[in-house]
């Protein structure tokens, strides 16, 4: 998770300017197929005359007769609380951007559109003297207010167009996306402005767009657009490309320094196969007629339905063999195994109706279907995988209004490509698919900024309200908080079963959100069940990959496999069984007021919904872990705006602990150096225990005080631990015999959980390490978590620690963590030698867990001179980096609070001890 954020979601701070750029000459002609079942791509930019400028409140925006640019270089990440539209944030963003991309299909109308709010930017001074002290420029800083917005995929079918024409209006994005609020109804209109838009619809919809919005068309090259958006997605989305055979979905790693050359086959009405070498450099080198207008035109004349959609769903209850010819079928049921044939194969599609003496109503529509989709698969399949044998391509990515996301089509390709290469090769496919022409028309004004983002830069959201991307229900997304509620209200509960709505636009309405049950009954496969959800995406260029990763391309962040049903299940129900007491936490955490129990039920239902579809589809959100199922959980909490749940029981336990720090560091003192280190690692063990995320741990809250639960849990301490590599550490740290150890230079300490966690455990351990001449850098989470500390709230528990200790008073103060924080100073400080720093970082994170793939700017900064690690706590050295590789040296320290996961992990039990020691690479 990224970043200080929204409400507070990690959203993008651009450091940037507009740079005016001239148009390109563009070609109106339509250059592939205007078939009515293909999708166009139509790009719509909201332009302004600068003559104009002065003639709205809002315009102090710079907008010229050519194409706006969004300039992401020199981000850094803000945060600000979420209103009506969720956005990625623009700091320094002075100029207005291009708000709008559409897809136009025959049957689909796909938007991108990028929605902004202004916000104040925090002034952090612990920021400003870490940054100083690690050299992290800010490039030139403005004071202008913050513009902030994110990029949205909505789709609409195309036989409502009005629909999506008033809700382009509704947010003004024909006018540069203004805020509603703020826009002014009677400021002239401007009658200048220019859309770009690419394909079919471009041209059918131009007097319509007029009409209805006052704005001129100007078209893009449709293939142009495809490929960029495509070229951009396999590049910055790390979940991005999949595989699918027999119903199973596999993410794809792709190395985007590895990318090229590919083949892309974009089957709409017909096929097109296009070679791409890079960006822009791309061929159309093969394609067929035989394509999902083939397959839609037949199975209408065959089969009497009336949509596109229906006829999918026919195919999901049919079965071929009673009209294909089968392998089988020719040699009494055998396998024709000379030539690798088995009895199931097809060997003639529609063979049967040569012999069987049946007219077209003897036979259902639901085999006709099937034995349709299946044959028009296989031959795309097929053809695809002999251009790529043609050009020695190494990868086939599919997509188109065919593919969808249907379960079925996807795999029938996959087994064609499969079976033609003998294993070979494989058909991938794209989550975003159906929005590669929006996308590269979005991508298409020179330097936007996307070209320079990295696959760590992206972030995807899924808040209640995104759009819903399989079946028949289209519309845009649920913005306003009172709107998600009320949607959140209507759930239909049935026993323990949570089905969820789907937003969209009824009739008559403004397309900004509505409610409908999808149709799932029994054990029917809905045509959208296999269908991948599209979020919200985040660009946050100021998040790094860290950078003392061993494997950056090998690292995998989550220890437990969900892929795994039976895990996913456990896991489902431990976050469903404690989803009750976090409501009641976040409710009393905004005073319990009646607000608060209406944003809590539907965070609830909100959550649960989440778990439904998940359940449903593990691979419906992307690649899941376990972090990734705990950070979504924090991101509804604050989608429904409760930014700290456990906000006054960290404050009660930072008190209470606090209380205790000065006898501990006087007990500490009185030991031997030996001693005192095992002591320090037994404190942090010791100190572990308080999570709320735990189950147990919740329970053990309510059979004594934070300080009597501490003491009990360090009277327990006994060694050997489960995982114990303390012996290893301590030599390391102290030597033997007479060989004395080098100091570490920096030592990077990850921490956990407020109140004991902090407080008697890892700041004792810090002052330790700051006492042998050791630099310490405390990363804390960027956004609250449960009970865990966060890099705001450390500060003041420095300040406060720091008034009983020599050693952290004057770490700190060389660290800067004490600009304003004390007040109260310590005899006998004046004239102390200069002190080794201790300095506080965000991870970058708003989650108990960490993904190392996506850290802050400032730890990866901070990382460059580390040569220790000390990872603590379950969510960060268990749940996630368990098996983490390091450059340095890395300790980690965890007590296990789950059960399961002490059995699974370390073949233990709750509350065993992991202190696992691994010497620098």
């Amino acid at each position: 998770m990224a970043g200080p954020t929204e409400d507070q979601n990690p959203v993008l701070e651009i450091d940037g300017t507009l740079i005016n750029q001239t148009n390109n000459n563009n070609n109106d002609s339509n250059s592939s197929s205007n078939s009515k079942g293909k999708e166009k791509a139509v790009v719509l930019v909201g332009e302004e005359n600068s003559q104009n400028q002065s003639d709205r409140e809002m315009a102090s925006i710079h907008r010229s007769g050519s194409r706006p640019q969004l300039d992401l270089s020199k981000a850094a990440i803000q945060g600000n609380f979420e209103e009506k539209d969720p956005t990625i944030l623009l700091p320094n963003q002075s100029d207005d951007i291009s708000h709008l991309a559409l897809d136009i299909g025959g049957s689909l109308i796909k938007l991108v559109y990028f929605s902004r709010h202004e916000d104040r930017p925090i002034d952090d001074k612990r920021k400003k003297t870490i940054k100083q002290r690690l050299g992290i420029s800010n490039g030139n800083r403005r004071s202008y207010p913050i513009l902030g917005g994110r990029l949205h995929f909505v789709k609409f079918e195309t036989a409502k167009i009005n629909e999506c024409l008033d809700f382009i209006y509704s947010k003004q994005l024909h006018r540069g996306g203004m805020d509603s609020r703020h826009w002014n109804p009677e400021a002239p209109a401007n009658n200048d402005i220019v859309i770009k838009a690419t394909g079919g619809g471009a041209y059918k919809y131009t007097d319509l767009f007029k009409e209805r919005l006052g704005v001129s068309l100007d078209k893009e090259d449709e293939m142009d657009c495809l490929v960029a958006g495509a070229n951009f997605l396999l590049k910055a989305i790390r979940h991005e490309a999949f595989t699918h055979m027999e119903g199973h979905k596999e993410f794809v790693q792709i190395d985007h320094n590895d990318l090229f050359p590919y083949l892309l086959v974009n089957v709409g009405s017909g096929v097109s196969m296009i070679k791409v070498d890079g960006d822009g450099k791309f061929e159309r080198v093969s394609g067929t007629n035989v394509g999902g207008g083939t397959y839609w035109g037949l199975g209408r004349l065959l089969t009497k339905c009336k949509s596109f959609d229906e006829l999918l769903e026919l195919s999901q209850r049919g079965d071929n063999r009673t009209i294909d010819m089968l392998v089988g079928d020719i040699y009494g049921g055998m396998d024709y195994s000379k030539i690798g044939l088995s009895a199931s194969t097809i060997a003639s599609s529609f063979g049967k109706a040569i012999s069987d003496k049946k007219e077209l109503e003897d036979y259902r529509p639901e085999d006709i279907s099937l034995s349709l989709l299946r044959m028009i698969s296989y031959n795309i399949g097929q053809i695809a995988y002999l251009n790529a044998l043609r050009f020695g391509l190494k990868r086939i990515f599919f997509g188109g209004f065919f593919i969808r996301g249907h379960a079925y089509t996807m795999d029938t390709i996959s087994f064609a490509v499969h079976f033609w290469s003998k294993g070979e090769a494989q058909a991938m496919f794209l989550r975003h698919e159906g929005f590669l022409g929006a996308l590269g028309a979005f991508m298409s004004y020179e330097k936007h900024g996307l070209d320079d983002l990295m696959v760590h830069q992206l972030v995807e959201r899924f808040p209640m309200g995104a759009p819903y991307t399989g079946g028949k229900i289209h519309g845009p997304p649920l913005g306003d908080l009172n709107e998600k509620i009320s949607w959140m209200e209507k759930f239909v509960l049935k026993g323990t079963e949570i089905t969820a709505p789907v937003p969209m636009a009824p009739p008559g309405t403004t397309g900004l959100g509505g409610f409908e049950v999808p149709s799932s009954k029994g054990g029917t496969l809905r045509s959208d069940a296999s269908a991948l959800n599209i979020g919200v995406l985040h660009l946050v260029p100021t998040l790094d990959v860290f950078p003392l990763l061993a494997d950056p391309k090998t690292y995998e962040p989550n220890t437990i496999d969900l892929a795994d049903h039976s895990e996913l299940e456990y896991w489902f129900t431990v976050l469903s069984e404690h989803l009750p007491d976090l409501v009641d936490k976040a409710v009393a955490s905004e005073g319990g007021t009646d607000d608060a129990k209406r944003r809590g039920e539907a965070f609830a239902h909100a959550f649960s919904a989440h778990l439904a579809r998940l359940m449903e589809e593990p691979a419906a959100y992307g690649k899941l872990g376990l972090a990734n199922l705990l950070e979504l959980r924090e991101e509804c909490l604050r989608e429904f705006q409760f930014h700290d749940a456990y906000r006054s029981i960290k404050q009660r336990e930072n008190e209470a602990s606090l209380a205790v720090l000065p006898d501990l560091l006087m007990e500490l003192d009185s030991m031997s150096e030996e001693t005192r280190l095992l002591t320090l690692i037994e404190g942090v063990l010791a100190a572990n225990i308080f999570d709320w995320g735990s189950r147990a741990c919740v329970d053990l809250y309510h059979k004594g005080t934070i300080i009597e639960i501490y003491r009990m849990s360090r009277n327990k301490m006994q060694r050997p631990w489960r995982v114990d590599d303390f012996d290893a550490f301590k030599e390391r740290m102290l030597g033997s015999g007479q060989r004395k150890p080098h100091p570490h230079k920096r030592a990077l300490l990850f921490v956990d959980n407020s109140g004991a966690d902090i407080v008697l455990g890892m700041l004792p351990l810090a002052r330790e390490l700051l006492r042998r001449g050791t630099e310490v850098v405390l990363v804390a989470n960027s956004l609250p978590a449960l009970n865990d500390v966060t890099a705001m709230e450390l500060p003041d528990i420095v300040a406060e620690a720091a008034k009983h200790c020599d050693i952290l008073r004057r770490a700190a103060e060389a660290g800067g963590l004490l600009v304003d924080a004390m007040t109260n100073t310590l005899d006998g400080f004046k004239g102390s030698p200069p002190s080794v720093p201790l300095m506080v970082v965000e991870n970058g994170c708003g989650s108990p867990c960490i993904d190392l793939r996506q850290v802050s700017s400032e730890l990866a900064a901070a990382a460059k001179d580390a040569d220790l690690i000390i990872l603590e706590g379950m969510g960060r050295a268990l749940h996630t980096n368990f098996n983490a590789q390091f450059k340095c040296e890395a300790l980690k320290l965890a007590m296990v609070k789950n059960q399961r996961l002490a059995e699974k992990l370390i073949k233990g039990n709750i509350y065993d001890c992991v202190c696992r020691y691994e010497p620098a690479r």
